[in-house]
């Protein structure tokens, strides 16, 4: 089995990057605590790509629009849904596999805590690269004006439109 960083070298060419336009949300707080100090820079990157399709940025973006309002909502099992069964999650030095969306659900239920008094999303939305039934998003999510996360998500296309396949923390 190839590592994953390797499989992903091809994709990753500053060429195929290109950042879509952040939307305001009313929405929630941050789950995973990445700050701004820890963004590594790619967020920052304004190249074009000739590759990616209009239709695949609109997609994208309407799936996090999607993805921020139900965690503003604090819908666990709309969040849940837009999690794909299998699908992984990638700490440093440690998988999660989730091989249920009960396992997404519960764990989002579980940490609501987290976005007490946040009312407000903001995301800033690069698309790293896109192939056949799939697409690499870096989001740098803003909560209350100030930069607070950062992943790397692939989406994966299924019969509803995308999911998300894995889930990678950028520090």
């Amino acid at each position: 089995m190839q590592a994953l960083n390797q499989g992903l070298l091809p994709f990753h060419t500053p060429q195929r990057q290109v950042p879509v336009a952040g939307r305001r949300c009313e929405l929630g707080r941050s789950v995973h605590g990445i700050h701004r100090k820890d963004d590594t820079g790619l967020s920052c990157l304004h190249c074009s790509v000739t590759t990616m399709t209009n239709s695949a940025e609109s997609h994208v973006e309407q799936f996090f629009e999607r993805y921020a309002a139900a965690l503003l909502a604090r819908d666990a099992k709309a969040i849940a849904e837009m999690y794909a069964v299998p699908s992984l999650i990638l700490f440093p030095g440690h998988a999660v596999p989730v091989s249920d969306a009960k396992q997404t659900e519960d764990f989002f239920a579980s940490a609501w805590s987290q976005y007490d008094g946040i009312e407000t999303v903001d995301n800033q939305i690069t698309i790293l690269a896109e192939a056949p039934g799939t697409v690499w998003a870096d989001i740098v999510w803003s909560y209350d004006g100030q930069p607070q996360e950062r992943f790397c998500y692939q989406l994966v296309e299924r019969d509803g439109g995308y999911q998300i396949g894995v889930l990678t923390p950028m520090a």
